[in-house]
């Protein structure tokens, strides 16, 4: 009788777990689902040189400049220009002290010329010597001030920009030789 009982108390659990392990519908044959995916394009921009050693020639006395072409890329069509220039010194060292660099022409100012944009609100492409100084690696310089620029492109900015450095060789008993410095271009994007 007692191995009946148990037997019958066996077959119950069995039962039990088998209806409480319900296996999942295999009436379908096949399913699906989706999901939205998305993704944001963050801003960007990017600034090359076109000529990274750029001769700006002889010069006895007076004003001469330097043509600089720089390539913008960016993914809005508005951006704001600037430049940071030093002077120019002798034997390219800016630490020595024993002959006078040529100075900047700060009167002159600094024209920016994108070849697909203008100056946004009317202001001149020509940027003025007002940012202070700055400095491009060793060489101690002067900082311009931000103009805003907008493409006439679709959306982006993306063409090549010349800016011209002046400096003023004003002292005729010059040590002869070549005196170089460094120019540099800022481009950024308009929040």
């Amino acid at each position: 009788m007692k191995k009946l009982i148990l037997s019958v108390v066996s077959l119950l659990t069995i039962g039990i777990v088998a209806a409480t392990t319900v296996p999942a519908a295999y009436a379908d044959t096949s399913g699906s689902a989706e999901a939205h995916v998305y993704a944001t394009v963050n801003p960007n921009i990017a600034v090359g040189v076109l000529t990274p050693i750029v001769n700006a020639g002889t010069v006895q006395m007076g004003d001469f400049n330097a043509v600089i072409g720089f390539r913008v890329d960016a993914n809005k069509e508005d951006v704001n220009l600037s430049v940071c220039a030093s002077e120019l010194y002798k034997g390219d060292d800016p630490t020595n002290p024993s002959v006078a660099p040529i100075p900047l022409n700060l009167s002159a100012g600094v024209p920016i010329n994108p070849t697909d944009a203008s100056p946004m609100a009317g202001v001149s492409n020509v940027a003025i010597y007002s940012g202070g100084p700055c400095s491009i690696g060793a060489y101690p310089g002067l900082a311009t001030n931000q103009i805003h620029f907008e493409s006439s492109q679709n959306g982006h900015f993306s063409q090549d920009v010349y800016i011209t450095v002046t400096w003023n060789q004003g002292d005729p008993e010059k040590p002869m030789g070549e005196y170089s410095g460094k120019v540099k271009f800022i481009a950024m994007l308009v929040p």
